[in-house]
C-alpha cells in the first residue's frame, strides 16, 4: 500500500509558511538561467558572457546552465572556456529537441527560480532578475513572456508572413488549450524551483509544442501564472516554420486533453500547489 498521502500535512504546513521552495532541499542561489542551444557557434558564446555579466553587474546569486542539444558544430567548443562555478555545460547526443534539451538542464538546476531563454538571446536581460523577483518574492508559481502585452516592445521587424502564421497558430492554441494566454510561444519562461521539479519530468513532447504543453499542465494544475512584456532586442532565430511545422504541432496540442484524462500529467505535488480548499473539511457524525 502507497504511504505517499502521509506526505501532505507536513508539505502544506511548509508550504503556507513559504520554508519550502524545492520539493528536496533549499535552492543555494537565487537564479538558474537554463539556455538550449542547437548549432549556436555563432552565437552562444556572446550570450554566455553578456548573460553572466549582466546578472554579476546586478550582484544576483545566479548560474547559467547551457545544455548542447547534440549540435553538428563547434557550439560546445565554444561554451566549455567559459565554464566555472557559475557556468556549466551539459552536452547531449544524439538531439533531443529543445524541450528534450530544457528537461536535462532544468534537473540540474539549482535555483530557487528557474528560467529559459532562447540561446541568440532575443529578449532584454532586465527581464531576468524580474521574473526572478516575481517568483522568488511575489509568489507567483510560473512567469511567462508575452510579446502581445502593451508594454512589449521590438527592436526589429519581424517578417510579415512569420507574424501572421504566429498569429493563426497562437489564436488556435488559445481557442484549443490556454485561454487568456496570448502568447504560449515566447522563449522566455521562469517556474519556482518546486514548480520545475514537479512539471518538466511531465513533458510528453521534446519539440517546440512543449510550450504549450508546459501551460497546458500549470492551468490544469490551477498554478499562479504571471505575464509580463518583453522587449525583443533581435528577431530570434528559428527552425520552426510556422506555415510547415503548424499542423503537426496543433496535432501534438490536440492530444494533452487526452494525456490529462488518461492520468499521463497527474502529479502530487502540483495538486498540492494549486489546492485552494478553504472550506472545513466534512465531519461525519455516527448516529448509531
Amino acid at each position: 500500500m502507497s504511504t505517499r498521502p502521509k506526505r501532505l500535512p507536513d508539505l502544506q504546513r511548509q508550504l503556507e509558511n513559504g520554508s519550502v521552495l524545492s520539493m528536496a532541499t533549499h535552492p543555494p542561489i537565487d537564479i538558474s538561467l537554463v539556455i538550449p542551444v542547437c548549432n549556436g557557434v555563432d552565437f552562444i558564446a556572446d550570450t554566455v558572457a553578456s548573460s553572466r555579466d549582466f546578472l554579476a553587474r546586478r550582484r544576483l546569486d545566479f548560474e547559467i546552465v547551457v545544455v548542447d542539444d547534440g549540435s553538428s558544430d563547434d557550439s560546445a567548443d565554444a561554451v566549455r572556456p567559459l565554464t566555472d562555478d557559475r557556468v556549466s555545460l551539459i552536452e547531449v547526443s544524439p538531439n533531443r529537441g529543445k524541450f528534450g534539451a530544457l528537461m536535462l538542464g532544468m534537473a540540474e538546476a539549482r535555483g530557487a527560480c528557474r528560467i529559459f531563454t532562447d540561446a541568440d538571446l532575443p529578449y532584454d536581460l532586465e527581464a531576468i532578475p524580474y521574473i526572478a523577483q516575481l517568483v522568488n518574492e511575489g509568489g507567483f508559481h510560473v512567469v511567462v513572456g508575452d510579446r502581445t502585452l502593451p508594454e512589449s516592445c521590438s527592436a526589429t521587424q519581424t517578417p510579415l508572413t512569420r507574424r501572421l502564421s504566429s498569429r493563426i497558430f497562437s489564436f488556435c492554441v488559445r481557442m484549443l488549450v490556454t485561454g487568456g494566454l496570448f502568447d504560449s510561444q515566447c522563449g522566455l519562461k521562469g517556474f519556482r524551483a518546486d514548480v520545475a521539479e514537479a512539471v518538466f519530468p511531465l513533458l510528453t513532447d521534446p519539440s517546440f509544442s512543449g510550450d504549450v504543453e508546459l501551460l497546458y499542465i500549470a492551468l490544469k494544475h490551477n498554478l499562479s501564472i504571471r505575464r509580463i512584456p518583453v522587449r525583443l532586442r533581435a528577431s530570434s532565430t528559428t527552425t520552426v516554420r510556422l506555415t510547415i511545422h503548424s499542423l503537426p504541432m496543433l496535432v501534438r496540442i490536440l492530444r494533452l486533453r487526452h494525456n490529462w484524462t488518461s492520468g499521463r500529467y497527474d502529479s502530487f505535488e502540483l495538486r498540492l500547489l494549486g489546492s485552494q480548499t478553504y472550506w472545513p473539511p466534512t465531519e461525519t457524525t455516527d448516529r448509531g
